[in-house]
């Protein structure tokens, strides 16, 4: 039961994880920087930090006002609401309203992104409202469904693959792909998501480093298929629609089906935890937790179905000024937690 449960929760952080910009910037680095070095510099910017920063996390038992403890009362509450709201229905959340629109845009043209926004945001309202239930949703439910599609993606995509372009040299690729990896922003979600996971795991440092370690090896090989796919099969499309240009190549119509499953799925598993994390965050600061979950939750999908309108590119104008600050500053963080571990935090071997 207790390996099961590692797996289960190993599985639903990588769904957590995977949302909009680790399908689209591993697709990006692939095309511009070639499948090799760049692989590497993203695994390190958007897989062993994030993995840097649940370990950090596992430290102080997935509390987060204790990990941010060391930069100072005030400090470490903007820090927090920073966290949040970039996650959360300022950022990352409306992003991938914009994405999960336009993967069905060709399957329903009269769709419109204000129709859609409502629409989901009702979806993921009703799949968020339990949090007991979602992560059996995203473990057992949703996680292998995306997998499966991905996983028949890869395989038929190397199958006799036309061959890459050379890449510009060792050096570019590689700072391609780190700095690319910074763009997920999986550092940042990584230390949301410790509050969520590590309550499921306990202080047993053996169960949270077997899930994380899990997460991080699903994290990477999907950045490997990725990769190679846009190396392979070059496309000038947008970023938000390679994937699927790529598919349609690979697989033909199906494979464009394929792409819009993957990238709905994707979006909405994220969108699910991003959701529940947001709410309770407004309803444990501002309402001490004397309201019920549904209300701050309600409140968090009407703003979220706003911001969607901006449309993707407005939206990455109000993230990009967060990830160029935050980003280097949370890893030298995540580094001195680690070095400097309260003892009282210690957990348990």
């Amino acid at each position: 039961m207790e390996k099961r449960s590692v797996w289960a929760t190993g599985l639903a952080l990588f769904s957590m994880f995977f949302g909009a910009g680790n399908l689209v910037f591993p697709l990006i680095i692939g095309r511009e920087a070639g499948s090799g070095w760049a692989v590497i510099g993203l695994g390190i910017s958007a897989v062993l930090f994030p993995l840097l920063g649940l370990v950090a996390m596992m430290f102080y038992g997935g509390d987060l006002r204790a990990f941010l403890g060391r930069l100072g009362k005030w400090p470490a509450v903007l820090v927090m609401a920073l966290l949040y709201m970039s996650q959360g229905p300022v950022g990352s959340m409306p992003r991938h309203f914009t994405l999960m629109h336009a993967s069905l845009k060709p399957y329903v043209p009269g769709l419109t992104l204000v129709v859609f926004s409502v629409v989901i945001a009702c979806v993921v309202f009703g799949l968020t409202v339990r949090p007991r239930e979602m992560m059996r949703w995203l473990g057992k439910v949703l996680t292998p469904v995306l997998l499966g599609v991905l996983g028949v993606l890869f395989v038929c995509g190397m199958w006799n693959a036309p061959t890459a372009q050379s890449a510009a040299g060792a050096l570019h690729p590689f700072s391609q792909g780190l700095k690319g990896g910074y763009q997920t922003l999986d550092l940042t979600a990584a230390l949301l998501f410790a509050t969520l996971v590590m309550p499921y795991l306990g202080q047993v440092r053996q169960r949270v480093l077997g899930a994380s370690v899990i997460a991080a090896g699903l994290l990477m090989t999907a950045y490997v298929g990725l990769c190679f796919l846009a190396a392979h099969y070059p496309t000038s499309c947008a970023p938000e629609d390679m994937l699927h240009a790529i598919a349609v190549q690979v697989l033909g119509p199906v494979g464009g089906v394929c792409a819009t499953v993957a990238v709905f799925l994707a979006c909405l598993t994220t969108n699910i935890t991003l959701a529940a994390l947001f709410a309770e965050y407004v309803r444990r600061e501002f309402f001490q937790g004397k309201i019920s979950l549904a209300w701050p939750l309600a409140g968090t999908l009407v703003v979220t179905a706003l911001m969607a309108n901006l449309g993707f590119t407005g939206i990455m104008r109000v993230l990009e000024p967060v990830l160029e600050v935050a980003y280097p500053g949370l890893i030298l963080l995540c580094l001195w937690n680690m070095i400097y571990v309260p003892r009282a935090t210690s957990p348990s071997r």
